[in-house]
């Protein structure tokens, strides 16, 4: 497992198979620029998928989990430091 820290408009191509964990993301926006995205996040029943240029915005302090269907360009917007982890 990869940890980075993450700072404001980061962004990354996220390839079909991969994951990335956001550790309590809260208030971060996540956007999809390009393909597909699959958000999940910890303790909730509905998951989230973001087609090229939609956004949604954390609003809790769980964790997230990300993963391209098949892939997805993917920057994440946020006034804080967050902690990711790539598996």
């Amino acid at each position: 497992m990869i940890q980075v820290c993450c700072t404001a408009g980061m962004s990354f191509r996220l390839a079909g198979g991969s994951t990335m964990l956001l550790k309590r993301a809260s208030g971060l926006r996540i956007v999809c620029h390009a393909g597909t995205l699959w958000i999940s996040e910890y303790r909730r029943f509905d998951d989230s998928v973001l087609q090229a240029g939609d956004s949604v915005t954390v609003g809790s302090d769980r964790d997230v989990v990300l993963s391209g269907l098949p892939d997805a360009q993917v920057a994440l917007i946020s006034q804080e430091l967050c902690k990711a982890s790539f598996g």
